[in-house]
């Protein structure tokens, strides 16, 4: 059974008279163990679709089930429980709560999913290499820091699914040398990753590579 699989996704957006095809007929899965990567031109609708699999956005046709439950179409309430106890989101930004020490940010991540380790906090901040930074706030923070601090906290819980909207975007190559390891040790510990991302770097670490034009799978 996939971690993730969505079944023929469509989103729609509406401004006035103007009508935006995000996604046209969408169908992808995940498995464990599986870094899935997705890349498309700008506009091709590869943040619409993370967001569709993360529950964060609703399609307007088709559905998306994780771990065999379904996620679309669920109370908000629902939705959001399902998300802290098995996903975790790495967005492009706005990962960390601004009035929280690094440490806080991966701690209140693990509160909302009632799993609370402290240890694992710790972990985490070396894993990442901020061991010198985990009391400083999001803005003492530099580019490099801010991505790898928002990787612990997307990894606070251990997740099932880790879903990442170009994670190495804003990071030198050093760092993002580190970023796909973390990546890697995910995969040998049968973790489920999808990365929407322009990376070349990163689509050759990848199990598959998905490719999006004006919202299809054109090429997988």
């Amino acid at each position: 059974m996939p971690v993730i699989e969505a079944f023929d996704l469509y989103r729609f957006y509406h401004a006035k008279e103007e009508e935006t095809l995000a996604l046209r007929g969408v169908s992808i899965h995940v498995e464990a163990g599986e870094i899935v990567v997705v890349m498309g031109t700008s506009g091709s609708g590869k943040s619409t679709l993370l967001n569709c699999l993360a529950g964060l956005d609703e399609p307007d046709g088709g559905y998306v089930q994780l771990m065999g439950k379904r996620l679309t179409r669920r109370p908000e309430v629902e939705r959001a429980w399902l998300r802290a106890a098995y996903i975790g989101i790495l967005l492009q930004s706005g990962n960390l709560f601004g009035h929280l020490s690094v440490e806080d940010n991966i701690r209140l991540s693990m509160q909302l999913a009632k799993k609370v380790d402290q240890t694992r906090v710790k972990s985490l901040i070396e894993l990442v290499n901020l061991t010198k930074r985990s009391l400083a706030y999001p803005a003492q923070l530099s580019g490099g820091e801010l991505a790898r601090a928002g990787i612990a906290v997307s990894l606070a819980i251990d997740p099932i699914l880790l879903l990442a909207d170009e994670p190495t975007g804003e990071v030198d190559a050093d760092t993002e040398k580190g970023i796909i390891e973390l990546f890697k040790m995910r995969r040998q510990a049968r973790g489920a990753t999808l990365i929407v991302t322009h990376s070349n770097v990163l689509a050759t670490e990848a199990d598959r590579v998905i490719r999006l034009k004006d919202g299809r799978v054109i090429d997988e």
